[in-house]
This record gives structure tokens, sequence and C-alpha cells, in this order.
């Protein structure tokens, strides 16, 4: 089945609803089209993504000031939850691998009540540019950071990616696409884990599987398509990593990434459903709590539990970065800041989801 993505069919068929236009039927469940015969009892889990701590930061179109607190005051909200089985963290926990940072995370981690899992992102390691190194602080080396949340997912064995049973049933895999040797923030997921990924979906088909990886396996807006300027959003070899996922639909696999800084999105491609969860520290500031059961999902996405006068310096930073808007809206008007905040804020996708049913979005 082609999964190529062309920039012409992805502007007919998908811009609108990935700049978050109003779409009809947008709260409900949704119902996946090849559901578990093994059964479990609804599971809760939470997903934060890119909190980019930093001690010593400054606030830019990343809220780095107030990282610290964004990730603290989250942790405290998740404690409220009942029955999480778990939290992921899911990439970019640091501004660009800072050992002191680091220990800043894993303390926060450490006091959920909930298990946690770590993925690493490309600013969990040290930066290829020299001139991005600080004072005052010591940088790890991607392999440092497995070691140091090692027991957040990863064993002692030095591997960069991981699968774990949650109940008989459901399943979590991660995976590492980044390119730490190459002085760029894309990533590329090498044939060892696409073959991995493969045999671990094919010899457990009739679970349910949750797959994490910090790059995106689907582009959300045109300025991610190959060639475009936010090109390295979008993992490089994602029509293979697709093309896995595809071939084991019968072990429901359900891929959600981070990176892209933009609120819950979701889209179903050839059956299956991928989801890009929003940064704690860039607007619109928030974290994902999942409901999840062989048969349907659910989901709410709060807000970072902090000011609304920093929510809306947020905000503001977001409309004023130049580069984090589509190369169509760079100019700032009204028409342009509210097409902006429609991809960041998706405020259809707050509570709830769109239905998933064998109807796909395909796009050839």
């Amino acid at each position: 089945m082609d999964t190529t993505i062309s920039r012409r069919n992805f502007i007919k068929t998908g811009s609108l609803a990935l700049l978050g236009a109003a779409i009809a039927a947008n709260t409900g469940t949704n119902v996946f089209a090849n559901p578990s015969p093994t059964p479990f009892k609804p599971i809760r889990f939470a997903v934060i993504s890119d909190p980019h701590v930093d001690i010593k930061g400054e606030n830019k179109m990343k809220m780095s000031a107030y990282s610290v607190d964004c990730l603290q005051q989250t942790v405290a909200e998740l404690n409220k939850e009942e029955d999480l089985a778990f939290v992921m963290a899911n990439g970019d926990l640091l501004q660009d691998g800072e050992r002191e940072n680091a220990k800043v995370v894993r303390d926060a981690l450490k006091s959920l009540k909930a298990p946690s899992f770590v993925v690493s992102g490309n600013h969990d390691y040290e930066p290829a540019k020299p001139e991005k190194r600080r004072p005052g602080f010591s940088y790890m080396t991607t392999d440092e950071f497995v070691q140091y949340f090692a027991g957040h997912g990863y064993d002692n064995s030095g591997s960069h990616y991981y699968a774990k049973e949650i109940v008989p049933g459901l399943r979590l895999l991660t995976l590492d696409a980044c390119v730490p040797l190459e002085k760029r923030w894309g990533g590329n997921l090498p044939e060892e884990q696409l073959q991995w990924l493969d045999e671990e979906l094919s010899s457990h088909a009739g679970e349910v599987h949750l797959v994490f990886m910090h790059h995106n396996f689907i582009p959300w807006t045109v300025d991610e398509l190959r060639g475009g300027p936010k090109k390295w959003f979008c993992v490089d070899n994602a029509p293979d990593v697709r093309a896995v996922l595809e071939k084991n639909i019968s072990s429901t696999p359900i891929a959600i990434s981070g990176h892209r800084h933009i609120g819950l999105h979701h889209r179903m491609l050839n059956k299956v459903n991928y989801f890009v969860a929003p940064s704690l520290n860039s607007h619109p500031m928030r974290y994902s709590v999942f409901t999840i059961t062989p048969e349907q999902i659910s989901w709410k996405t709060p807000m970072v539990p902090i000011s609304e006068i920093k929510h809306l310096e947020a905000r503001e930073a977001l409309l004023n970065a130049t580069w984090w808007r589509d190369e169509q809206y760079k100019e700032r008007t009204a028409h342009n800041d509210t097409r902006v905040l429609g991809l960041y804020e998706n405020n259809n996708m707050l509570l709830g989801a769109r239905q998933l049913m064998e109807k796909n979005e395909k796009i050839a």
C-alpha cells in the first residue's frame, strides 16, 4: 500500500484539519479498526513531552525560565490522577544534554506515584555545536543519558529502545531515532530498530501496542514535508517506519510522538493511529492523560497549572517567533495569528477524540 504523502494532496485533504479547523463529531470515543482479542480493563496513562528543563533558562519561544516549575507542577497534578499505570516522558527532557538539568528531571520523575518511562530526544545529549555549550554545565553523551535514566524503561544493557508489558494484552514499545553525530535536530530510525519493531509487533499479534518515539511518524503541516523548512520534525525514513506499523495492523500499533511543540493532534493513516503530544514549556503548555481498552481510547489534555499571566506570555512568545510559524502565515496579521494558534492550540482535541473507524485519511 502506497504511504507516500505528497504536498499537493496533503494540502487538498489534510491541511485544514491539521490546522485545527472545526470538524464535526470531534468528541466521543475512538474505536480501533482491529480490536484486540486479549481482554484487559481500562488502563490510564499520561504523556509529558518536550519539557526542555533548564535551571538557568531564559524565556523565548520556549519558556525556559519556567521550565522547572512547569515540570514540577505537572508532576504534582499527575499525582492527583487516579489509577495511572505509567507516565511517559517522550523526549527532549533537557535543554541540551546537561547533567545538572537531568538531575532535576530525574528527581521529578522519582516523585511520581506512577512508574515512569523515558524516551530520548534530540536535546537530551551534548550539543554537536560547541558554541551551544554553556559555562556551569557538564554534558552527557547519548549513552550516558540512557545510563542516567536507567530504571525508567532503560535497563543496564545500554540499549536505547525497549519493550514493556503494561498488562497482558497491552504493551509499550519505544524507539530512538536521534542522530547525535550529525549537526541537525532531525532523526533516522536505524535498520536494527526497524527489524526489532517488526519482530516485536508480529510476535504479539492480537495485543495493543503503544509505540513511542520522540520524532514524528507523519508530517502534521505542509512545512514538514520532504524539502520543507521543518522537515526534520519528521523522521527521515518515516515511510519505512509506517510500513512496518501497517504491516502489523493486527497488533494494533498506536504511534505517539513529541518534538513538534503543537497541541495534541491525532490522525489515522492506513488504519494506524498517530498522535503528537504537546510540549510542557511552549504554548499551549499542556500534557495528556489517556484511557485505553482493547476497543477504544479517550483522552484529555490539560494546561500546565501555572498562572494565566505566564500562559499569555507563552502565547505571545509563540506568535512572535517567526520560525515556528508556517511559511504561509509568517507575517503577523490577525488572520495569520488565528491560523497559527489553530495549529498550536488545536482546541478540538482538549477532551475526547475523533472517531477511529475503518475509514482512513489515506493520502497518496
